[in-house]
């Protein structure tokens, strides 16, 4: 072997392992590439995930806040309701029912059923079901043994729910037996 070969040969030999170094140093790159890509996809769904449930969370809070917007303002229109109401028995009382007056009422009451329907607000206003603090106020009790121990006996004004939450409870008449 001559001098030019030898020193050929040592350059291939430097040449290899060069590149046998940049190959090492590549595939391991590689693989850290490999786990930041995994580590990035992991933080990536756990943001998501995150994101989604601040999402469903205000969402949740708006739907609330468009809900019960109407709340103070139904409040306010109860007391016109009940004095509809309270008309009403009265005409039915006295045999008015085929007056004007009384069908106009009926009209209006009608109004305010289509009203309640559309914004889900519901009445109170079942007799003869068991007492439930949360949805009535006890004013009176009836010993006329009627109706069970600690069940409705009558209606003294109508309570009121809008979406399941309660806005007015009943005053109710509630059944004892001595």
């Amino acid at each position: 072997m001559n001098n030019n070969d030898f020193l050929q040969n040592k350059s291939e030999k430097k040449k290899n392992s060069t590149l046998e170094s940049y190959r090492e140093s590549l595939k391991k790159k590689k693989i850290k590439l490999s786990f930041l890509k995994k580590d990035l996809l992991k933080i990536s769904n756990n943001y998501s995930e995150k994101f989604l449930q601040i999402e469903k969370r205000l969402q949740k809070k708006i739907n609330n806040t468009y809900c019960f917007s109407l709340e103070k303002k139904i409040l306010s229109m109860l007391p016109v309701i009940d004095s509809i109401d309270s008309t009403e028995n009265v005409l039915n009382n006295c045999n008015y029912e085929n007056s004007d007056i009384y069908i106009f009422l009926k009209k209006i009451q009608k109004n305010f059923s289509s009203f309640f329907l559309k914004y889900n607000i519901l009445v109170i206003n079942s007799i003869n079901i068991p007492f439930d603090p949360h949805l009535h106020q006890a004013i009176s009790i009836d010993f006329s043994k009627k109706y069970q121990n600690n069940y409705i006996a009558n209606i003294i004004q109508k309570g009121y729910l809008l979406r399941n939450r309660l806005l007015r409870p009943a005053l109710v008449s509630v059944s004892k037996i001595k």
